[in-house]
Parts: C-alpha cells; sequence; structure tokens
C-alpha cells in the first residue's frame, strides 16, 4: 500500500466522492489517509480499479455519506447510487473540480457519483412486506378461529358425554322404589319450572308437578298431568327459553305403551 506522509496528504486536500453538483451546490466527503492510501495503492489503476472489489465498497460507502449531505436528494424518497465515474487532472477523464487542481500529477483519485431515487424499489419492498404481514395476520386470525371452534365443539361433546340420558322410567311397577322415581321426575320437572321467569311459573303447573299421591296409579297420572299443564303452558315461550322435557316424557311414552286404562284419557292427550 502506498505511504502517504501527513505533510503530503496536506498539501494534496484530497476530496475523495463528490456528488454531481456545480459550483458551491457540490458536495464531496474527503478520504481519510487510510482510504487515500488504499485507492493510490499502485496495483490500483485509472484503468483497472472496477475490478477492486475493496475500491468499490470504499467508494459506495462514501458515496452514501455525500447522499446524506448532498442538496440533489432533498426530494428523493431512497437516494441510491446510479453511477460512478472516475475524475481527475488526466486527459481523456472529466475536468478535476478547483479543490483538487494541486494533484498536478493526477495521481490523487477521487469519485464523482450520481444519485437515483430508489422509491420503487423500496415500495415493492414494502408492498411484498405488507403482502407478507397480512399473511401471517391471516393465518393466527384463521388459527385462532379454528382453536376456539375446536375448543368449544370438545366443550359440547363433554357436556353431552356427561349429561345422563333421558331414559324411560322403570316398568316394574311392583317395584317399591318406582314411585320414588315417579316423584323424582316431578320433583326435576318443578325445579325446571322454578328456573323459569316469574311470568312463566304459573300456579296450576306447580300443584300437578309438585302434589304427592299414596298409590302408584295416582302416582302415574300426576305425571303424565304435570307433563300436560307444563307442555300447553309453555309451547309458545321464546326459542332462548329451554326447558328439558326429556326425561318426562320418555317416562310418559314408556307409560302410554303399557296402555294402562287409568291413563289412557291422558295418553290421547298426549
Amino acid at each position: 500500500m502506498t505511504e502517504i506522509s501527513h505533510l503530503k496528504y496536506i498539501q494534496w486536500r484530497p476530496i475523495g466522492v463528490c456528488d454531481t453538483g456545480t459550483g458551491k451546490e457540490r458536495k464531496a466527503k474527503i478520504f481519510s489517509r487510510f482510504d487515500l492510501a488504499c485507492v493510490t495503492a499502485p496495483e490500483v489503476k485509472r484503468d483497472n480499479w472496477r475490478e477492486h472489489p475493496k475500491v468499490i465498497d470504499l467508494i459506495q460507502r462514501y458515496g452514501r455519506d455525500v447522499a446524506d449531505l448532498s442538496s440533489l436528494t432533498k426530494d428523493m424518497l431512497a437516494p441510491e447510487i446510479d453511477e460512478i465515474k472516475l475524475v481527475g487532472a488526466v486527459l481523456g477523464h472529466d475536468q478535476t473540480p478547483n479543490l483538487n487542481l494541486e494533484s498536478a500529477d493526477g495521481k490523487v483519485q477521487f469519485f464523482q457519483v450520481s444519485f437515483k431515487d430508489g422509491k420503487t424499489k423500496k415500495s415493492v419492498n414494502n408492498w411484498r412486506k405488507w403482502l407478507k404481514w397480512m399473511f401471517l395476520s391471516t393465518t393466527a386470525f384463521l388459527l385462532i378461529i379454528l382453536i376456539f371452534f375446536m375448543i368449544s365443539r370438545l366443550s359440547q361433546l363433554s357436556l353431552k358425554h356427561n349429561k345422563p340420558s333421558a331414559s324411560a322410567c322403570s316398568s316394574n311397577r311392583q317395584n317399591a322404589a318406582y314411585t320414588s322415581e315417579l316423584a323424582g321426575i316431578q320433583k326435576s320437572m318443578l325445579a325446571e319450572l322454578n328456573r323459569l321467569p316469574a311470568w312463566l311459573t304459573f300456579k296450576e303447573a306447580r300443584v300437578h308437578c309438585s302434589k304427592g299421591s299414596i298409590g302408584v296409579k295416582q302416582h302415574e297420572q300426576r305425571l303424565l298431568q304435570c307433563l300436560l299443564k307444563i307442555r300447553n303452558r309453555t309451547k309458545n315461550i321464546p326459542d332462548s327459553i329451554v326447558l328439558d322435557l326429556n326425561q318426562i316424557k320418555a317416562c310418559a311414552i314408556s307409560l302410554c305403551k303399557q296402555k294402562l286404562s287409568h291413563l289412557v284419557s291422558l295418553c290421547k292427550r298426549l
């Protein structure tokens, strides 16, 4: 690498990289001593400097600094180096600016850069980033919906699995627990009525669902009457209000299938 003394460096006043401005509008950044030595190394010639990547990188680095200083880039959204041109005080090259005329032998090389607005390229990049962001956001949103749907579905299946199924009441009318079973069904219906708004909890249905009886036949009649009263009274209630009649309906169907004489009239009404 060429050795450049401090005195010679001051005397040459090397520019380094400048823009294409004219007169006082021209902006430039001076090479440091180390960078000047790199550019003026013996192997770096005026006809082969583009073949040295280290030199190109150095010029581009200085050119980016000049872009921040230059008045030619003030209206550019994203200034980029458009062209690099070697200029100097030798025949066949552009005229050296006045600041570098002291290098009469032409050994102090410096470079002129022109700029272009890279907003088109930036816009494309921004569009791609926006599209990527939209894709990721949409995917995340759909994934959240899918997870929520799966959780909701699993919850419904779990509730359905854990909910006791509506089974017909026992057909063994001689069993001592049979009347208790019928009374339990009536009691559950009373609890359903108590869950409804006050304007639906009518007295007659409560009486038929809560009044006890001594004999099996009376218990069976009371159960069917309870179902009839509730069904007739609640058939026009809003869809948002749901009554669980499955158990009592199943028991009523089971009783009516037995064609018991004391239940014929009630079964016909069902």
